[in-house]
């Protein structure tokens, strides 16, 4: 049987090669997130704010609308994908650049701000994600970082992540309580995770519900905008890919119904301040 290496969605490349259907797919919804959080941390024209893991440029972009924001990511095509769509005065207050979350090329307490929105949560050193945000935050500063809760939580996402992890590497049976969940999906963890980095944290709940007309507009748009089945194609050969597909698509028919479709996505933001 053909394995996937997972690991690969921690590289530049996967989420070079998924950016454009990530863009059609889950940008328009991902922003009901960001300007929830640019409301939560009452961003102001004048203040200096940083976007880590910016991705398309979902809270980026409204951001450019009130102040200036230097957005980072590790993918050039998000990047460019975020350049694409911008407008001339949004670009005038964005300061875009390729990077490293765990090691941010600006200087301590450059910003009033600082946000990442569902990317730092996949950093494979989050602590050094956590501390780079308040090493960049003035004194007085606040962060918000989101990430989601359990994917089980979500039907679609729990069966496709299902059948993917029957083609991956096994999880390590041995591993400390908690290590083989979602990182940052538990908000008791969240806490303590981003508290070590000397914030001042309140964990809140925050959720939208994607609305979609029927299950072949939600299985169209999954399958170009979901990071792991875009790299399982260029993994597996092309029957085994094949394969998996159709049985995510038997999967979905069969649980959740050909009609209107209802994603409800809950999420967690942890609201940083430092002191």
């Amino acid at each position: 049987m053909s394995t996937l290496d997972l690991s690969q969605m921690l590289t530049p490349r996967a989420w070079d090669d998924v950016a454009a259907g990530y863009r059609a797919f889950v940008s328009d919804h991902l922003r009901l997130y960001a300007d929830d959080a640019l409301k939560r941390l009452s961003v102001s024209p004048g203040e200096r704010i940083v976007d880590v893991a910016t991705g398309p440029g979902t809270l980026s972009l409204p951001a450019a609308r009130i102040t200036q924001v230097w957005a980072l990511d590790f993918s050039e095509g998000m990047l460019e994908n975020l350049r694409s769509q911008a407008t001339d005065e949004e670009l005038a207050n964005l300061t875009l650049t390729q990077g490293d979350g765990q090691a941010l090329p600006y200087d301590d307490g450059s910003f009033q701000a600082a946000f990442s929105m569902f990317g730092l949560f996949m950093f494979p050193d989050r602590a050094r994600g956590f501390s780079e945000l308040y090493r960049v935050l003035e004194p007085g500063g606040r962060a918000l970082v989101a990430s989601w809760h359990p994917p089980e939580t979500i039907p679609a996402f729990a069966i496709i992540n299902q059948e993917m992890m029957e083609l991956a590497e096994p999880l390590d049976a041995n591993a400390p309580p908690g290590a083989n969940e979602q990182p940052l999906s538990n908000a008791d963890t969240f806490r303590r995770e981003m508290a070590a980095a000397g914030f001042d944290v309140t964990i809140e709940a925050n959720n939208h519900s994607m609305e979609l007309p029927d299950l072949n507009t939600m299985w169209s748009g999954l399958s170009e905008a979901h990071v792991a089945l875009v790299m399982a194609k260029k993994q597996l050969p092309k029957d085994a890919f094949a394969s998996l597909l159709k049985r995510i698509e038997d999967r979905l028919r069969k649980e959740l119904g050909e009609g209107p479709q209802t994603i409800e996505m809950p999420a967690w933001f942890g609201i940083g301040h430092k002191s």
